[in-house]
């Protein structure tokens, strides 16, 4: 079984035109008709640009993490999509899977939110809400996942995004702040 997270970027509503004026070389939604993208694939240059329409005329040391989320992917295919106003810092919760016995917890920024959980030697996603419907509706209830593999892809997925990091940190210059990644990915204040 081949068992990625992926990193999404979302909250991009942006028609396509829109996007092919404003962006350079900006990547294609990770499927028709959900409009999030895959941060890695986006370049500093457009990353600048997400960074200021982000921020808007607020300062960005009291700015939340880009809004966004991640993405469970099992042989390629998605299961679980980030749902509606998730954040990058959603990665400090994803953490706990690396504690051995972590306690069952939910995404807390984003909703409908999963509860993730381990029983044995699996990760159990739950994806019900008896108020919201998961994006896409067609999401399964129940998503099972190796412990050791998620645990691995996590791994894999932290130091990626701390390579990303240091591209983002480029711009801290420009947005007068000594680590711009710590706040726009991380969700740390300065």
């Amino acid at each position: 079984m081949g068992l990625h997270l992926i990193m999404k970027l979302n909250g991009l509503f942006i028609k396509i035109r829109e996007i092919e004026k404003n962006y350079k070389n900006f990547p294609e939604p990770i499927k028709k008709g959900i409009y999030q993208y895959p941060l890695f694939d986006i370049n500093i240059d457009d990353m600048e640009k997400i960074i200021n329409l982000h921020i808007g005329d607020s300062n960005i040391k009291d700015s939340i993490s880009l809004f966004g989320g991640y993405a469970i992917s099992v042989n390629n295919e998605i299961e679980l999509f980030p749902q509606c106003c998730g954040l990058l810092e959603e990665i400090q919760l994803w953490k706990n899977i690396l504690i051995e016995n972590f306690s069952e917890f939910y995404l807390t920024e984003c909703h409908p939110s999963p509860l993730i959980i381990k029983k044995g030697e699996e990760i159990v996603i739950i994806c019900e809400d008896k108020y919201e419907t998961f994006i896409p509706p067609n999401t399964k209830k129940e998503i099972r996942l190796d412990y050791n593999k998620t645990k691995e892809a996590l791994e894999k997925l932290l130091k990626n995004l701390e390579v990303y990091s240091n591209k983002v940190n480029e711009l801290s210059k420009t947005f007068q702040v000594d680590n711009l990644a710590k706040i726009i990915i991380w969700g740390e204040k300065q």
